[in-house]
């Protein structure tokens, strides 16, 4: 199985099932070692090899594994419902689980919630926390932000402890609390969230009108985190702040000269800004194919970025290159993507 795959799966599923605790199968135990050692073809295989001589239990807990591991969309829930009918209530707890984490992922958010609503409080603390997390997001993508806020800061163990403190955060952002989301930004700076809650941050003070210390906030990220997908954009966020306060010198020095002048200044330093250009790979609605695709161009790239936005309420992700002062010399790297990876790429104009 490709990296491709691999990662789709591991997104899809990636959850500590412990399939012993169900099954004396053989072949079964087999394929949850195969899985743990990352080897998902033949934990495949394992898995369907023989169902017919399984009980029930051990029939959904393979099913579940199989969900796990397949890669199409439409397949994977007719596995994870049918794990769901089943008399095996923690699979059937894990499954809704885990569809409802898909659901979310292909921007059905309403479908997502109604899911988890109808989840029972069972399992571990992570799966609990998991799902807590991923009901608080549904209720942000739907709009309903101080709902949402609430279930967030409700989610105070564990790994999903600080995404709930950046989510927090973000919605402070968005109703304009720029204060507040600062400071819960600082709080998981030094994590390894860091270079999230870093980029974030220096965008707030540039909202802030803080240009010299949002600036200091993108260096230092590049500092230390630079292998980081937020260093390619907090790099980018460098040159267009530089390239604005470039802009901003020449108004003032502008001002007061003949007509003629100032008009010639005003028609070349916005044409300046705008002939910024970058090099787009593709957008997914699923942020593991993004990735996939940022990895094979980060063997030929430095400044890789995978950007989260949303369109229509639906979160995508798109995978960019570089940033260009001319389509010529994006054109050169867009030709070498497509003869050393096989990847084609749009030049696309950074405003």
């Amino acid at each position: 199985m490709n990296m491709r795959n691999r990662i789709i799966a591991i997104v899809f599923g990636f959850i500590a099932l412990s399939v012993a605790a169900y099954a004396a199968d053989t072949g079964l135990k087999r394929a949850e070692e195969l899985f743990r050692r990352a080897d998902y073809e033949r934990a495949r295989r394992a898995a369907s090899a023989d169902t017919s001589s399984m009980d029930r239990s051990s029939l959904a807990a393979a099913l579940f594994m199989l969900a796990r591991l397949e890669t199409d969309y439409g397949a994977a829930e007719t596995l994870y419902r049918r794990v769901m009918a089943s008399e095996n209530e923690r699979a059937a707890n894990l499954a809704r689980l885990e569809l409802a984490t898909m659901r979310y992922a292909a921007g059905d958010y309403a479908g997502a919630l109604d899911l988890l609503s109808e989840r029972k409080v069972e399992g571990s603390e992570r799966d609990a926390d998991k799902a807590a997390y991923f009901t608080a997001l549904s209720r942000r993508q739907l709009g309903d932000n101080s709902r949402a806020a609430a279930e967030f800061a409700g989610i105070t163990r564990g790994e999903y402890s600080s995404w709930s403190v950046l989510a927090r955060a973000e919605i402070d952002a968005q109703e304009g609390r720029l204060a507040e989301a600062i400071g819960k930004y600082e709080s998981v700076a030094r994590s390894h969230r860091g270079p999230i809650a870093i980029f974030k941050l220096a965008e707030c003070l540039e909202r802030l009108g803080e240009r010299e210390k949002a600036l200091d906030r993108y260096r230092s990220l590049i500092d230390e985190y630079p292998r980081s997908l937020e260093a390619g954009r907090a790099n980018e966020k460098i040159q267009l702040l530089a390239a604005s306060k470039t802009k901003a010198k020449d108004d003032k020095q502008a001002e007061g000269g003949e007509s003629g002048a100032s008009s010639a200044r005003e028609d070349k330093t916005p044409a300046g800004v705008e002939e910024r250009f970058t090099i787009q790979f593709g957008s997914f609605g699923m942020k593991a194919n993004a990735l996939v695709v940022s990895d094979r161009l980060g063997e030929l790239f430095r400044g890789v970025r995978v950007e989260r936005f949303e369109i229509e309420g639906r979160v995508m992700h798109r995978v960019r290159v570089g940033i260009y002062e001319s389509r010529e010399s994006a054109a050169k790297d867009v030709a070498r993507a497509k003869e050393r990876l096989g990847l084609s790429g749009a030049i696309v104009p950074l405003r």
